[in-house]
């Protein structure tokens, strides 16, 4: 017979899904406007609850009835289109993927928002927002400060990066010079046309200034630049670890004033791209302290900026971008000067390294025409770092969950895993019970018990049914259980005392074994219970076959034979003196065949129906050895299972509804072009 009892509890660990409507999509946010406070617009209620009531709302709405199909008349109008003509072309256009992911990004926002970058998703749903191929790209330019020594080369880095060699210096480049560079400063790239206003920083203290810069590289480009200082200590202490790193420098915080008093905030500003920039020995090193992992380096590049440079000191720090500012600008304002200065130009433009931040910049800035309408490189760098980000986080809140709920104890998933094994166990010891069994009563050794054998085998009888027992019953499911016994003990699970050795309850029958004989798998026996290592369900049936059934068979074939015979020999007796008494010869044997007939006919068919009901009593035993079994450790599992508390268990459907949500977004953002 199958397995129920183990069945039925793998059963119960069966999840559910849930599906998620489509969610409208609201207008995007500037770069100016998210920097401004906003109020608070987390739900009231849960927002589980929420995307369930929006869910019911969804199926409430009518369904379209399907066409009508006919099988045998001719349409009166073919060819004239109907409403549910247009539903089912509906239905059968295929998803957006950039839908499908700003939808599944904004209900990770509801259910998950502390497991989520909250800044970072907001940008990534702006992007998502745009056409493809034309999303806005934010770019950091970030001077690491170890003292309070204001760090200016960041700013002049920008400058050499936008700077057009061909044409006379620009007035943003004098604005870009003035600036406080303690302050941050964000610069729009953009046609002249398209500029609003001069060419003038904000004077508002209450807002970061804004400058506006044409490029004829960038124009088309949609670049967003932040310049700004960066405290070596607070990047480092905020990034202890690659994951948490790429969100401090991808996330810097600007103060700004909040009232008039001079009381500052700070705001988050969100980028795809970030370059880091140090001055000398001292900042070099202070870069190659932090945890850059080499599969950021395409939004992550680490600058450090020399007076004089060498090829040494390049093949010194393979890793790091090295810059000369200042020959950079010696050779810009000579080449501005004449053009007869080209090659001292070259020389100079090439020893600042001024190249590499370009290259890089236009490497995953710039659009090509081949990639017209694919996502931009920054932008889909910038979904996979937060889904992978929120996965780390949901993992994590989801292992603190268990472990508040177990309390030392064995965790949900090992106990789970434990539960599958003993599952597996038990199939395998019913088919093994079944397949052995089969061989054992059609083998030779049960064919030597026939009925007609037992006048010269019936001593035999209990040396053949023992060794069937012996090696039929059950002896790898045995094995298999002592393993299963030591992945419980791997596990800690001990007995509801904490004791060892871990009692189970007692044996299928009671054991009574020949004296001297002791069971071979427990170290002691106490009424219906046994002290051990692994349970002893399986020998001590099997003893109590060996002890109890066997010598009782033998003892019935021993004497079967004997009625048997007595019966065959009284018979053929009274035949004898039958003849001797003058009857017949033909009389005399009737009598005679006559009782070894019946004294024959007897000794079949009761042998036969002892045999059968030995039969059937060992399949029974072994059968309710294996459930005794299964239902003595899944006691024991039970005993240990935790049981969570009410919000813990809410927390966790939470956090498992976000899963479904964050592997959705995952499927879309692998389908996004």
């Amino acid at each position: 017979m199958p397995p129920t009892l183990g069945l039925r509890r793998a059963l119960q660990s069966r999840g559910r899904g849930l599906g998620f409507g489509q969610r409208t999509t609201p207008s995007s946010v500037c770069l100016f406007c998210s920097f401004a406070t906003r109020p608070s617009t987390l739900p009231t209620s849960s927002p589980l609850n929420k995307l369930r009531a929006t869910r019911a709302k969804q199926q409430e709405a009518p369904a379209v009835r399907p066409r009508y199909q006919s099988t045998g008349a001719t349409p009166l109008r073919p060819f004239i289109s109907t409403p549910s003509d247009a539903v089912d072309a509906a239905e059968l256009e295929p998803i957006d993927p950039r839908k499908d992911l700003e939808s599944a990004l904004r209900d990770l926002q509801t259910l998950a928002p502390n497991h989520v970058n909250l800044p970072r998703l907001q940008l990534a749903l702006r992007n998502l927002s745009q056409d493809p191929g034309h999303e806005s790209i934010r770019v950091a330019f970030l001077g690491l400060t170890t003292g309070e020594k204001p760090q200016h080369t960041a700013r002049e880095l920008l400058r050499l990066v936008l700077a057009d060699p061909l044409k006379s210096a620009q007035n943003w480049e004098a604005q870009l010079k003035a600036h406080d560079p303690s302050k941050p400063l964000i610069v729009h790239i953009g046609p002249p046309e398209e500029q609003a206003t001069p060419l003038s920083l904000a004077a508002s203290e209450h807002v970061i200034p804004e400058l506006t810069v044409p490029s004829h590289i960038y124009n088309d480009a949609n670049l967003e630049m932040l310049v700004m200082e960066a405290d070596h200590a607070t990047v480092a202490q905020a990034g202890e670890q690659p994951h948490t790193f790429d969100e401090a420098v991808l996330v810097p915080a600007v103060d700004t004033a909040a009232t008039t008093a001079g009381h500052s905030a700070p705001i988050v500003t969100p980028v795809h791209m970030a370059v880091l920039v140090a001055d000398g020995v001292l900042g070099a090193a202070s870069i190659l302290s932090l945890p850059i992992s080499p599969e950021s380096q395409d939004t992550i590049t680490a600058v450090a900026n020399f007076k004089r440079i060498s090829a040494e000191d390049k093949a010194a720090c393979p890793s790091l971008v090295i810059t000369s500012v200042e020959a950079g600008a010696q050779g810009l304002d000579l080449f501005r000067e004449s053009a007869s200065n080209a090659m001292k130009y070259e020389a100079l433009w090439t020893e600042a390294g001024v190249g590499h931040i370009n290259k890089w910049l236009r490497s995953n800035v710039l659009s090509r025409a081949e990639q017209e309408g694919t996502t931009k490189a920054p932008v889909r760098k910038l979904i996979e770092s937060v889904l992978r980000n929120t996965s780390a986080a949901l993992q994590a809140a989801e292992y603190r969950d268990m472990k508040v709920s177990v309390e030392g104890g064995p965790s949900p998933h090992t106990i789970a895993r434990l539960n599958q094994a003993l599952v597996d166990w038990a199939k395998d010891a019913h088919e093994e019970l079944q397949q052995q069994l089969e061989i054992a009563f059609v083998g030779e050794a049960w064919r030597q018990m026939n009925w007609w054998k037992l006048f010269w085998r019936v001593d035999d009888v209990g040396m053949l049914s023992s060794e069937m027992i012996a090696q039929r019953f059950l002896p790898e499911a045995e094995k298999r259980l002592i393993f299963l016994a030591g992945r419980l003990q791997e596990a800690g699970i001990t007995s509801a005392g904490g004791e060892k050795p871990v009692t189970y309850s007692g044996p299928a029958v009671p054991p009574s074994f020949p004296e001297g004989e002791s069971s071979v798998a427990t170290t002691a026996t106490t009424g219906s219970e046994t002290k051990g290592t692994w349970p002893a369900h399986i020998p001590f049936t099997r003893n109590y076959l060996l002890a109890e059934t066997v010598p009782a068979l033998q003892a019935l074939a021993q004497k079967l034979v004997l009625q048997s015979s007595t019966l065959a020999g009284a018979t053929t007796a009274l035949g004898g003196m039958s003849w001797l008494s003058g009857f017949g010869v033909y009389e005399c044997g009737a009598i005679a065949a006559l009782g070894i007939v019946l004294s024959l006919r007897g000794l079949q068919k009761r042998w036969e129906r002892a045999r059968d009901f030995w039969e059937g009593e060992v399949r029974e035993e072994g059968r309710k050895a294996v459930r005794a079994t299964e239902a003595s450790i899944a006691e024991l599992l039970d005993s240990v299972s935790p049981e969570v508390p009410e919000d813990v268990a809410v927390e966790l459907e939470e956090l498992k509804e976000a899963k479904s949500v964050l592997k959705r977004a995952e499927e879309a953002l692998a389908r996004l072009k």
